[in-house]
């Protein structure tokens, strides 16, 4: 699932804490583990290379799914 927060009206902080709250604790009745990513895409797109991003997240142990959710967030941006 992917949601945008900022720049966009009444998508703000507030908003964006409320759904990460709201997932965590259905998902926590359901026993299933969360995984949540928060990124600045333009900042972290345009001034770190792309491979670098999938290299660090590798070496991080984070799963392959994540890191091609990731990669492929921006395609086309």
């Amino acid at each position: 699932m992917y949601v945008q927060f900022g720049f966009m009206k009444d998508k703000g902080m507030i908003g964006a804490i409320f759904v990460v709250r709201q997932m965590q604790e259905k998902l926590s009745v359901k026993s299933k583990k969360p995984y949540f990513g928060f990124m600045d895409l333009e900042k972290v797109f345009d001034r770190v290379p792309r491979g670098v991003i999938r290299w660090a997240m590798c070496k991080l142990g984070v799963d392959e799914w994540l890191v091609l959710a990731v990669m492929f967030t921006n395609v086309g941006a």
